[in-house]
């Protein structure tokens, strides 16, 4: 057996099916496994979502969840919890059933997979990067790479999306899909980064806040709104809370500048208060010590940079002190920690996406094996399949689930060999 792809889904479907007698060979492009998976979750790692439900957790993906179930019952988030500390990793569940590493590090995680390949003896070839599938009659018959050819009984499709190509995932096995017949919908980054019109963000890079609420407005009036964790960087916004409204943002952009609109964004940096409530905060902590300099007094519930900003869009002079502040001032400055604005420009591109959208169909897919309905001997898992997910451990879910059922699919009969 070939597993073409030294990914999550690839490492794990590999030793899956070794575990079970098969004599099996994995080919990455690399120079060694797990590059995209170490960037995960900020190198985090954020591997699962610990939601206990196989159907509240399929329904996080939408309507094509249901084709998780089968998957998901031979490897549910709660399996994958295990998997992961039978082996030695500790592991933590944050807000929003985010489950990590207790190291914090993706290391954790990759050296449990390495390990798993060791255990089960698959032979891992790196640098050996796949060209072509041959297949005849219906059936791949050998896997052209350009450390020579492979030949094999079966084969898993294990190479992944289209995010972040520099670590190898340019979008082969879409191609090579094709080639063998499937219906690939193109990928486009779904999970992604998005800039904003306004040239200072540069000013206010790397700053990060645990709990943001983003609006977005039209003429109309509200078109989205969501909170969670953000990350302003020198082109615009990313975090969690913007890669998962990334879609939708973008489809309102579309509509908008097909009229000669554009997108307006809110940051809401007190969400857990409403307007009022802030003003009065402020007012009460401006009153400790009125002498201070608005922007002192500021800096000590903002980030210096965030502050310099927030005077500058309120109209306010940073110098003038605490008592000579007005109170239509003040409520400036609440205008503008409650609806800081900005312009939609873009999303990024897929180098920087997490992760694409796009993929196989779906029905032409055997879930309770992974197997091609096209092509008998070849299966498709991970990233090659046309899911929409949001962030929060779901899209690496779906790389163990399905690679585990791939692997649990085959007898010892499925072996490989190489010329």
């Amino acid at each position: 057996m070939v597993v073409t792809g030294g990914g999550p889904s690839g490492m794990m479907a590999a030793a899956r099916a070794a575990e079970r007698g098969c004599r099996v060979t994995l080919l990455e492009k690399n120079p060694s496994l797990g590059k995209k998976l170490l960037l995960t979750g900020g190198g985090r790692c954020n591997f699962t979502n610990a939601e206990p439900d196989n159907q509240r957790l399929a329904a996080f993906y939408g309507k094509k969840g249901r084709y998780l179930l089968s998957p998901f019952s031979r490897f549910s988030s709660q399996d994958a919890l295990n998997f992961f500390k039978s082996r030695g990793m500790g592991y933590k569940v944050e807000d929003r059933n985010r489950a990590f590493p207790a190291s914090d590090s993706s290391e954790a995680v990759l050296r449990v997979l390495r390990e798993y390949l060791e255990e089960t003896r698959v032979r891992v070839v790196t640098h050996c990067e796949v060209t072509s599938l041959k297949a005849s009659l219906g059936q791949i018959v050998r896997v052209e790479t350009r450390k020579g050819c492979f030949e094999a009984e079966h084969l898993i499709l294990a190479t992944g999306g289209t995010s972040l190509p520099a670590t190898g995932s340019t979008g082969d096995g879409y191609r090579w899909l094709a080639e063998l017949g499937h219906r690939v919908r193109i990928p486009e980054p779904s999970l992604v980064p998005l800039a904003v019109r306004e040239s200072w963000i540069k000013d206010l890079a790397g700053l990060a806040f645990p709990q943001v609420r983003l609006q977005a407005w039209g003429p109309s009036g509200q078109l989205a709104s969501d909170s969670g964790k953000l990350l302003l960087t020198h082109f615009g916004l990313s975090g969690p809370l913007v890669l998962n409204l990334a879609t939708t943002l973008q489809s309102a952009h579309r509509e908008l500048a097909a009229s000669g609109n554009s997108l307006e964004l809110r940051l809401d940096f007190f969400p857990s208060v409403d307007a009022g409530q802030l003003d009065r905060d402020l007012l009460e902590n401006f009153r400790q010590g009125p002498n201070r300099l608005t922007k002192t007094a500021l800096a000590g519930l903002l980030p210096p940079r965030l502050v310099s900003r927030v005077l500058i869009l309120a109209g306010l002079d940073g110098e003038t002190p605490l008592y000579r502040l007005t109170k239509a001032e003040r409520r400036r400055v609440v205008e503008v920690l409650k609806a800081f604005p900005l312009t939609f420009e873009k999303l990024m591109d897929a180098s920087r996406a997490v992760v694409t959208s796009g993929g196989v169909s779906l029905d032409e897919v055997d879930f309770k094996t992974m197997k091609s309905r096209i092509i008998p001997n070849l299966s498709i898992v991970g990233d090659l399949l046309d899911f929409e997910r949001p962030t929060g451990g779901f899209s690496l879910q779906i790389c163990w689930a399905t690679a585990w059922s791939a692997g649990s699919a085959f007898e010892p009969s499925q072996n490989v060999e190489s010329s």
